[in-house]
């Protein structure tokens, strides 16, 4: 049985606005089941009142790990009433990585997708601060795990409107890679949206994206990645419809912007050139014509893919500047976009950038700096990680280290990169992260990581390698070894056996160099 929906509370809740103001419209379509705004109030309600009764509390954290289901929605806003901290896990991930992020950002309770269990439950002796019950499975039967759907039984009388004060709201993280090898956690309150001038930040994208209250958005990117979980905020504000792609897949993404009439989707460059490269014939099987808003980001996208995608599917292509840490920075129209292809747009809402030399000095319009930014949505800092978000600032501008050249009319142009980051299908990847795994296989004497140019996915890794003298190393032995602990796509693509790596005197790596080599093999 429903309850009544009550008065929206501080801050401010927008399923309760809009179970209250249209309980009956649908929310959220997944590959199995939908949900109304008022059965996912109802059923995230139920769960957060089980929660509570776990012994989860107000700034606790707890962690999900499972591709785009409706579930997602639901243990998101059950974490919302109770200012709980919601962690996303790769789905991709291997058990130390888990492990590690389960560990490292305190989450009481661990919620994961049935068929990630091998990688989880035989190492549960790894998750020493989760809640007694806090294994929770879901999608299918899972022995040693609590079932999701038992959570929604006879929920237990918790006011939630009215629990006790903590000392302060739980963090909500994603994490990014790090270049000592361990992820960071980019912390966020629980209680972020009534951070003084989000909410405007977050109406000016509304604006520019002309997003309305009847939008269908389709999610197709892992919502453990920070840009698509941020334009479903949006999307979820103005109490639009949110269609869920769990794989994406280019002829089911034009089929279920076809069937639902999707508005508005985010993709990565790599989901552009894929969409780009359906034979025409195929293509005219579809209706797309509903697009209004498609939004890209997360990596380069060559401006010959940015006019090819205009010229096929009309225009509707945005393109942002942004990072996990930062938000969303600058924006770009379609129509801005046909005059500077090569552009991210420019700063919007309350962002401000800045561009320095190296040595702090900024760098006048035409020149090259490494590009700062402050805004309203900053990341708080990296979780428990204090000398790392120190590395960050420049006073109250953060960087992420990427180099820009801005115009004398503003628009800004990302030319390079400072830190040494991998981007292969708009997934962040850092070298030190492989190297540090691939350091410790026996045989191996030294190792360095850069990435290697790819026509479809922007970069690949690829992995020079040092053996050490008397050792026969193979291609296969060196991924076989991988597999066991990294996530697929970290996997070096290309592996070059050499007998020294070039470095400085001061025992740096050259990777500029190896690049160069890259491009004779």
């Amino acid at each position: 049985m429903t309850e009544p929906a009550s008065a929206p509370s501080k801050p401010i809740n927008f399923l309760e606005i809009h179970a209250a103001n249209q309980p009956d419209k649908t929310a959220v379509i997944g590959p199995q089941r939908s949900l109304t705004y008022g059965q996912l109030r109802d059923r995230s309600r139920r769960l957060a009142k089980r929660l509570y009764a776990m012994g989860l509390r107000p700034g606790d954290q707890a962690a999900v790990m499972t591709y785009n289901l409706p579930e997602c929605f639901e243990i998101g806003q059950a974490l919302y009433y109770l200012q709980v901290g919601l962690v996303m896990v790769g789905y991709r991930m291997k058990p130390p990585e888990i492990e590690y992020i389960v560990d490292n950002s305190d989450s009481k309770v661990l919620f994961f997708f049935h068929e990630f269990a091998d990688r989880i439950l035989p190492f549960r002796s790894q998750y020493r601060k989760l809640l007694p019950g806090g294994l929770i499975s879901f999608g299918g039967p899972t022995d040693g795990a609590q079932a999701y759907e038992t959570l929604f039984e006879n929920p237990p009388e918790v006011d939630l409107d009215n629990l006790p004060v903590a000392a302060g709201p739980g963090h909500s993280m994603i994490y990014t890679s790090g270049t000592t090898g361990r992820p960071k956690g980019a912390a966020r309150k629980a209680d972020f949206i009534a951070r003084p001038g989000v909410l405007s930040y977050l109406t000016e994208t509304i604006r520019f994206l002309q997003m309305g209250p009847d939008e269908v958005h389709l999610i197709c990117c892992p919502l453990y990645h920070s840009a698509p979980t941020y334009f479903n905020v949006v999307n979820f504000i103005l109490g639009g419809t949110a269609v869920l792609q769990p794989r994406f897949d280019p002829l089911e993404f034009l089929r279920l912007v076809h069937e639902h009439r999707v508005t508005s989707v985010h993709l990565v460059p790599t989901m552009v050139v894929r969409l780009l490269q359906v034979p025409e014939e195929e293509l005219r099987k579809y209706d797309t014509s509903s697009l209004r808003t498609v939004i890209c980001g997360a990596a380069p996208l060559f401006p010959e893919y940015k006019l090819a995608f205009l010229d096929r599917f009309g225009d509707c292509l945005y393109e942002y500047y942004g990072a996990t840490e930062t938000g969303v920075n600058t924006l770009i129209s379609p129509q801005e976009m046909r005059q500077r292809p090569a552009s991210v747009g420019r700063p919007f809402a309350d962002n401000e950038l800045k561009l320095f030399d190296e040595h702090g000095n900024e760098v006048p319009d035409g020149q090259r700096g490494i590009l700062y930014m402050y805004n309203s949505v900053l990341m708080e800092g990296y979780y428990k990680n204090e000398s790392a978000t120190v590395e960050t600032f420049r006073g109250k501008y953060m960087t992420v280290g990427d180099v820009a050249i801005r115009d004398k009319e503003g628009y800004y142009y990302i030319v390079d990169r400072v830190k040494d980051m991998i981007i292969r299908g708009g997934v962040n990847i850092y070298p030190a992260e492989v190297e540090s795994v691939l350091s410790t296989m026996p045989g191996i004497a030294d190792v360095a990581v850069v990435g290697k140019p790819d026509p479809e996915l922007g970069e690949v890794v690829a992995a020079f390698v040092v053996p050490q003298k008397g050792q026969a190393l193979s291609e296969e032995s060196i991924r076989a070894f991988c597999r066991e602990r990294m996530e697929n796509h970290k996997i070096p693509a290309a592996l070059i056996f050499v007998d020294e790596i070039p470095r400085t005197p001061t025992g740096k790596i050259l990777k500029r160099e190896l690049r160069e080599r890259l491009k004779s093999l």
